[in-house]
């Protein structure tokens, strides 16, 4: 009897692959690198290394001028705004194209890589900023001033501290309608100290103060002196008045006792004549 055959042998399985995702077929690497050194031969040769300019100034000038070409056209405003007296953070550039177009740039974009055959400065156009409110004022540090006038009066001003005398005295003539210029700050009414206007209160150290009004001092002598004058003439009136009063009272009487003298002497002649 016949023994069985063997199974066949398996399918040999298939290698297995191994993917590598960076890989880069052969000569991938260095097409890359032709490709791009290409790209960048094209942009040296596309920008230009020096560029006529035609510029027109804000005020109408108008000149010419050759700038490199791979200078910045932000450099360019800053050395433009530098040769003719303008503030670049007040202007800005305008370009044109050969056509007369305006074009459209970046600050940092290469003076030579753009199709500009004229530039003009203008004014930029300021918008309205918004207006802020002003930061609160702290508020100023006052005291209560005990003001003395007329000897018995008193008045109180809200001052500061740290002002002059000087400077407080239109505030309390207002208060006690005074004249400034008339006015005398003293310590107090007896000693009758004056107070240096150059000191403030602090320096001072005190918070009252009495206020002299010259004009009302010297109106007082000035009114007596007529009063005297008056009285005087009133005293010499009346004696003069008196005087002639007397005078005549005693005329008077000489000239009774005359005519009685004359009556007498007339009736004894009288009465003499008749024995």
């Amino acid at each position: 009897m016949k023994s069985r055959a063997p199974p066949p042998p398996p399918a040999p399985e298939p290698a297995p692959r191994r993917i590598f995702r960076n890989a880069v077929p052969d000569g991938g690497g260095s097409v890359q690198g032709s490709m791009g050194s290409m790209v960048m031969d094209t942009k040296e040769n596309m920008m230009r290394t020096s560029v006529d300019l035609h510029i027109t100034l804000p005020q109408g000038y108008q000149t010419s001028s050759t700038v490199d070409g791979s200078k910045a056209l932000m450099d360019l405003l800053v050395d433009l705004c530098s040769r003719y007296h303008l503030n670049p953070a007040y202007h800005t550039l305008e370009l044109l194209s050969s056509e007369g177009l305006s074009l459209a740039f970046k600050p940092n974009s290469l003076l030579g890589s753009l199709d500009v055959v004229a530039i003009s400065i203008r004014e930029k156009v300021l918008q309205d900023k918004v207006v802020r409110k002003p930061p609160p004022k702290v508020p100023e540090k006052t005291v209560r001033l005990v003001v003395n006038y007329h000897r018995s009066q008193k008045a109180v001003v809200r001052v500061s501290p740290l002002v002059p005398l000087g400077s407080l005295v239109p505030a309390i003539c207002e208060k006690c309608e005074f004249d400034p210029s008339h006015v005398l700050l003293l310590k107090d009414n007896v000693s009758n100290h004056e107070l240096e206007l150059d000191k403030c209160l602090s320096e001072l150290g005190i918070r009252e103060l009495y206020v002299l009004d010259q004009t009302l001092v010297r109106q007082p002598k000035m009114a007596s002196a007529p009063a005297l004058n008056y009285s005087e003439y009133f005293r010499s009136n009346t004696s003069s008045f008196g005087g002639a009063e007397k005078k005549g009272l005693l005329g008077f009487l000489k000239f009774n006792r005359r005519k009685s003298k004359v009556r007498r002497h007339s009736l004894l002649v009288f009465q003499q004549s008749d024995i």
